[in-house]
């Protein structure tokens, strides 16, 4: 069992990850452009092009992972959390062009007759390549289940897609040396293009989901079943069996790593808390149901007799 990170020792981690991250992403980009021109190889080209596009996902994950824990100034009076949702809407948008743009060129191969490359050099690359991406994803996917960084764990499903990218590759070629003629001179000249184009089927659906997700956040959209709603829902109902309350309201959204909660609490005439402390012990319970650490969430609780103000 890992010992347990305090918020700066996990924010620390989650910074030197994405620098690895950052760091080997740079070598399989170069390595992947150069040696796919050198052979001629759209698959092994984009390898290398989705390497880059990471290159780019990795660096913002970095600076988001920076800014995100700087505390809320005059000009962004709420904090850094939104930074979040947008820099993974942009990494996944970023990753479902090019994934459009691969599987039309993948289309167009295949209609233009295919491409036919060295089988062994293709085979070679997507070996190295795919050892290096499960090392990168197996070692991301335990520190973020040891921080809780949604950074990380999003640059590690992209580790995740590369690795995909490189089995399919591999896979896909060494067919050639299976198949009986006259279908391996057939898949021979159509493994690259056919290679890319269903590489690209298979990969489009993890950002658009991703993307999805992430949108939601940065439109601030809560989803009725959601966790800390039904927490709310119940600690409220709880109180309100409890105490002369007429009527509430929540509204709570999540942007990033922070929850941001209101609950306003309409009190009928025999509410019993007269006096600012007796309402704290309210509020401390209402937090304590919800269950969430200080730093994690943005949380204000109002009481008021008058309707207008819930």
């Amino acid at each position: 069992m890992y010992r347990r990170l305090s918020r700066q020792q996990s924010n620390q981690l989650e910074q030197r990850t994405l620098r690895v991250s950052l760091f080997v992403i740079i070598g399989l980009a170069i390595v992947g452009i150069g040696y796919g021109f050198y052979i001629g190889s759209e698959a092994v080209m984009l390898d290398g092009f989705y390497a880059l596009t990471s290159l780019v996902g990795s660096g913002l994950y970095l600076l988001a992972a920076r800014v995100v824990e700087k505390p809320a100034d005059r000009r962004f009076q709420y904090g850094y959390a939104h930074i979040e949702p947008l820099v993974n809407s942009f990494n996944n948008l970023i990753l479902l062009v090019v994934l459009f743009y691969a599987l039309c060129n993948g289309l167009e191969g295949l209609r233009t007759g295919g491409n036919e490359v060295d089988t062994l050099s293709v085979v070679l690359y997507g070996l190295v390549s795919a050892v290096v991406c499960a090392l990168v994803w197996i070692y991301e996917k335990r520190v973020a289940n040891r921080t809780g960084s949604q950074l990380v764990r999003n640059d590690a499903r992209e580790w995740m897609i590369s690795l995909g990218f490189s089995l399919v590759t591999l896979l896909g070629f060494a067919m050639v040396w299976v198949l009986p003629e006259p279908y391996r001179g057939w898949w021979a000249r159509y493994a690259d293009s056919g290679v890319v184009a269903l590489m690209a089927l298979l990969l489009i659906p993890l950002p658009v989901k991703i993307l999805h997700s992430n949108l939601r956040e940065v439109l601030l959209i809560t989803h009725p079943d959601n966790e800390i709603v039904q927490r709310v829902e119940a600690v409220m109902q709880q109180m309100r069996a409890e105490q002369d309350i007429v009527e509430y309201s929540s509204h709570i959204a999540k942007t990033g790593r922070i929850h941001f909660i209101e609950i306003n609490i309409v009190v009928g005439p025999h509410f019993k808390p007269g006096s600012v402390p007796e309402l704290d012990k309210l509020r401390a319970r209402i937090w304590a149901g919800i269950g969430l650490p200080l730093e994690q969430a943005w949380l204000s609780i109002l009481f008021t007799a008058d309707p207008r103000w819930s």
